[in-house]
């Protein structure tokens, strides 16, 4: 009986490290085009402002067909990508916005190669279990092997400091959150790329709606509302007044999972 039992108990250990394994964060290899040399100073984003001319409609929905039958631009971004980052070319990233600017157009494009990688599907969240999109596909950048989620919790966030307009920067692949801009985030505007990207979702009714007393907000809000002054509703009634008169009741709408594009 207790080979028996030293048997199962092999096996079961084995079972615990097999899934262990199988589900580590970063385990999945997401795009890895080569390394491509960056010229000159800093990191010129004009790239991945091509590729989103060409990939994303006027109403932020997302062709990823498009990036499957044409994958070099993209593939030359992600490449100069890997190659240079502010780990391994702090020279390159003197100052904040210059690396949030890059932090956040990296994440985007990392999103959309890896969406393209996989379609057709319908959404991120049926790819991989438990949100396993955005902490199991590991992505190259500067050197360094990173997630999407490291990449947020971390790297953006340190240097973040505190904006909430950047949470709706990052598009992660469904109609729920704010749509791409046709353009990267570039340092010398990132302020007032951002500040537009806040007026549009302030006034648009898929993320701010105002019906009667109430005050219908996208989830985003929720999440991560500690950042807005003087409050969600006061930073709403400064950019779109008729929606935030008064002293509204607040309601949060189900999240949109639902893949920003074509797929197919």
């Amino acid at each position: 009986m207790s080979v028996l039992r030293q048997s199962w108990l092999v096996i079961v250990a084995a079972l615990v490290f097999a899934v262990t394994f199988w589900f580590r964060p970063g385990g999945v290899e997401g795009p890895r085009p080569e390394p491509i040399p960056v010229e000159g100073k800093g990191f010129d984003h004009s790239d991945f402002t091509r590729v989103l001319e060409a990939a994303v409609g006027p109403d932020g929905r997302v062709d990823y067909a498009a990036l499957q039958a044409d994958p070099a631009p993209l593939d030359r971004y992600l490449g100069q990508i890997r190659a240079v980052g502010p780990s391994n070319a702090p020279h390159r990233f003197k100052s904040a916005d210059d690396r949030l600017a890059y932090y956040l157009n990296a994440y985007n494009a990392f999103v959309l190669a890896a969406v393209r990688d996989h379609c057709p599907v319908e959404s991120v969240d049926a790819l991989y279990p438990g949100g396993g999109f955005y902490w199991r596909v590991s992505f190259l950048m500067g050197g360094d092997e990173v997630t999407l989620s490291t990449l947020e919790t971390e790297r953006i966030r340190e240097v973040n400091k505190g904006n909430p307009l950047v949470h709706f920067a990052l598009q992660k692949g469904a109609i729920g959150y704010p749509p791409l801009m046709r353009e990267a985030f570039v340092p010398e505007r990132l302020s007032a790329q951002l500040e537009a990207l806040g007026e549009r979702v302030a006034t648009d009714t898929r993320f701010v709606e105002r019906e009667g007393d109430a005050l219908r907000l996208s989830p985003l809000f929720r999440d991560h509302g500690g950042g807005f002054e003087p409050s969600v509703e006061g930073w709403i009634a400064q950019r779109n007044p008729a929606a935030g008169e008064g002293k509204p009741t607040i309601e949060y709408r189900a999240f949109d999972a639902t893949l920003n594009g074509r797929c197919r």
